[in-house]
């Protein structure tokens, strides 16, 4: 079933009140990727800022967490397990030979609530990470300390698979991804086969509105009642106690954690939540939920510009419509997009460039290594056998040779992000002149959360390319990728001449 899209007015939402959200946003420095807002189950505003695509499932770092929850639900409700169950019985073959007290207590609600009794999360160091977490020492009793531990919501999910047989996702896909619409799930697993509940989810922000939507319908989707109404209330109401637990004192983090969501300062408020900003926000009294990709560190600053622009201008009644602000409200998402590079074009070097193929002095990371940004579990693989360029008006590319394949990245020199495909992967760049001999370009791969800025410089029949980490607020940071260096091959140099910098 398709969501049906209407305007902010005709569930009682100001348009001008989502542009004073956005507007607060932007005044914080927060990178937003797309968000999705829907009243009484119907969107009302959604956009996506390129080169991010609304149909691109984006990494969702701890949202996860709350679909782990929701299996856990659907497996409680299907007499698989019971949440009293005691860690112990379930791994027995995994326990220290004299388990503690506190871990004999340990119960699988306990891994809900973020209260399983450990006061650090577990070093792995590659090996059976369920015997290192339950060998782990459990210094409080179950259930009267909070942690939060990614860990735990992994074992849940281990838990899920020792009860079933079958992974996370797959128990999944017939109780909630199929009923809901949801694309098909991806879920990185650990060494074990262990899919990571805790943070491995991808998800497009279309299949965050859903499943966050039927959160708030309390397990109802078109009518029918899938997971039982009790399973969200309980969890979704505070659980343990979570006030000064080390998150800085912001006030949404204070609130009380419930079984893999968080209570909000506002009442009635809870929400799904991922690193760098991955929001699924359930306002109850309102009867609205907003989902948020982003890429931000200033997590609070999200939340406040939600409470303080958007709740207070949510109406009971529809609204007139006001045809301006709602036309440039519309005119607004359609046009979002990245702070890009503005567009500074080079000819001569461009001309000199166009064909060139430059070969790696040393042996060389895949390029889609070296552009990936965070969020990135695995390497792609392959080596870099050379690169090439092609500029032809405002046909830029970096070309791209590997040992098991070619591909090419548009380089978005028109002063926006210019998108292309590689090998299924969707790829964002947007680059600018800085000079006679040096180009710098920002890629994206829109599934992850940040990207790299790389400099490729050029002098003589030499080629550079170093890269930094794009960090959320518009940072860059210092990158473990080492510096390459390239020689033009030797074909290209006895054929074509000078290259433009040197007759500089």
């Amino acid at each position: 079933m398709e969501l049906q899209r209407v305007s902010p007015e005709s569930v009682g939402i100001p348009s001008q009140a989502v542009s004073e959200m956005l507007d607060e946003l932007y005044r914080y420095g927060i990178e937003m990727h797309a968000f999705m807002l829907l009243r009484h189950g119907k969107v009302c505003a959604e956009g996506s800022w390129n080169p991010y695509r609304p149909g691109v499932q984006h990494s969702m770092f701890s949202f996860s967490k709350s679909l782990t929850s929701t299996a856990i639900g659907f497996a409680r409700q299907e007499g698989i397990l019971s949440l009293d169950e005691k860690l112990v019985d379930i791994f027995p073959d995994k326990i220290p030979d004299d388990p503690s007290e506190n871990l004999k207590k340990a119960e699988i609600r306990h891994l809900l609530m973020m209260g399983c009794g450990h006061e650090n999360e577990i070093e792995w160091d590659g090996g059976d990470w369920i015997t290192t977490f339950l060998h782990h020492p459990f210094v409080y009793e179950p259930g009267t300390h909070f942690l939060y531990n990614t860990a735990g919501t992994n074992l849940l999910s281990a838990i899920l698979t020792r009860k079933t047989g079958q992974t996370l996702t797959q128990f999944l896909r017939p109780r909630l991804m199929e009923p809901l619409g949801l694309s098909d799930i991806p879920c990185h697993a650990l060494q074990d086969g262990t899919e990571m509940g805790g943070a491995g989810c991808s998800l497009t922000i279309e299949d965050m509105a859903r499943f966050t939507q039927f959160v708030a319908n309390k397990g109802k989707w078109e009518g029918k009642q899938l997971l039982e109404e009790s399973w969200f209330e309980e969890a979704t109401k505070k659980q343990i106690e979570n006030r000064g637990a080390g998150w800085d004192g912001d006030p949404d983090w204070q609130v009380g954690y419930c079984y893999q969501f968080w209570r909000c300062e506002p009442e009635g408020v809870f929400r799904g939540d991922g690193a760098f900003g991955q929001y699924g926000i359930v306002f109850t009294k309102q009867d609205a939920v907003l989902v948020i990709q982003s890429a931000s560190m200033r997590l609070q600053a999200v939340l406040t510009s939600v409470w303080e622009k958007l709740l207070p201008a949510m109406k009971e009644e529809p609204l007139p419509e006001n045809e301006k602000t709602l036309e440039f409200l519309q005119h607004r998402l359609n046009n979002l997009e990245l702070n890009p590079m503005l567009s500074m074009r080079n000819p001569w070097a461009e001309k000199s460039l166009d064909g060139k193929v430059f070969l790696p002095d040393q042996p060389a990371p895949a390029m889609t290594d070296l552009i990936g940004g965070a969020g990135k579990f695995t390497p792609d693989g392959g080596k870099l056998l050379s690169l090439g360029f092609r500029f032809r008006g405002d046909d830029a590319a970096l070309l791209c040779r590997q040992d098991d394949c070619e591909y090419e990245i548009k380089l978005g020199l028109t002063g926006h992000f210019d998108l292309s495909d590689v090998n299924g992967v969707p790829y964002g760049a947007n680059g600018c002149w800085k000079g006679g001999n040096q180009l710098e370009v920002e890629f994206r791969n829109t599934t992850k959360v940040t990207g790299k800025r790389v400099t490729f410089t050029f002098l003589e029949k030499k080629l550079t390319v170093t890269a930094l980490s794009t960090q959320p607020e518009g940072g860059l940071n210092d990158d473990p990728t080492p510096e390459l260096t390239f020689t033009l091959s030797e074909g290209e140099a006895e054929t074509k001449g000078k290259m433009y910098w040197e007759t500089k």
